[in-house]
């Protein structure tokens, strides 16, 4: 859980740096995304740190779920899913305005962290019963899926709001997976090192 947490603190911390740097891209009427900041040399590095570190940590995290059950390898799959469209999108980024074909490869990988974003938190959400928390987190993730799909197909503009409701609605559905996973597995380690 603490690489997790870590990817995110980093992902929000430098966005938020790249906001106070430029806050013209993303912050007006009609809202560009988050990979406007990915284009200008003010804010290229923190948004690469931003979007690595994050790809990073959650691949890190995945290597932690390796072994167990059924739902930790789920887990593992989610988290590696999820490290590598967000380093795909990254990339995508710096060629996204050269032409069409890069730009709808761009928008394409956009749509696939939606969608695995989408995905893996309605997964989270029903390994467990749900607490209140949880179902305000799971219809704030989804809330931010539907506008940032509503924001692709030029109904409303408002991306790097959907981008960030999206993005920590899902890191605390990941936040519970990530302890309880951890949490059933601690209590099942002695039950089966005493039954072998």
């Amino acid at each position: 859980m603490a690489y997790v947490v870590r990817g995110e603190v980093y992902f929000l911390v430098l966005t938020g740096v790249s906001v106070a740097l430029h806050p013209g891209y993303v912050l007006k009427r009609n809202e560009g995304g988050m990979s406007n900041y990915g284009l200008h040399l003010k804010t290229a590095w923190f948004y690469t740190l931003a979007l690595a570190l994050l790809a990073l940590y959650s691949q890190r995290a995945a290597s932690l779920y390796a072994h167990g059950d059924q739902r930790s390898r789920r887990l593992r799959v989610l988290l590696l899913s999820y490290s590598a469209v967000v380093f795909s999108v990254l990339l995508s980024t710096y060629f996204y305005t050269v032409n069409a074909t890069l730009r709808d490869l761009h928008f394409s990988l956009g749509t696939a962290l939606i969608v695995v974003v989408g995905v893996g938190s309605i997964w989270m959400y029903t390994l467990w019963p749900p607490s209140l928390a949880v179902r305000v987190f799971l219809l704030a993730q989804l809330l931010g899926d539907v506008l940032a799909l509503l924001t692709v197909v030029g109904d409303l503009h408002v991306l790097f709001l959907t981008e960030m409701l999206s993005n920590i609605a899902f890191f605390a559905l990941l936040v519970r997976t990530c302890r309880r996973v951890a949490l059933e597995g601690d209590r099942s380690a002695p039950s089966q090192k005493s039954t072998s």
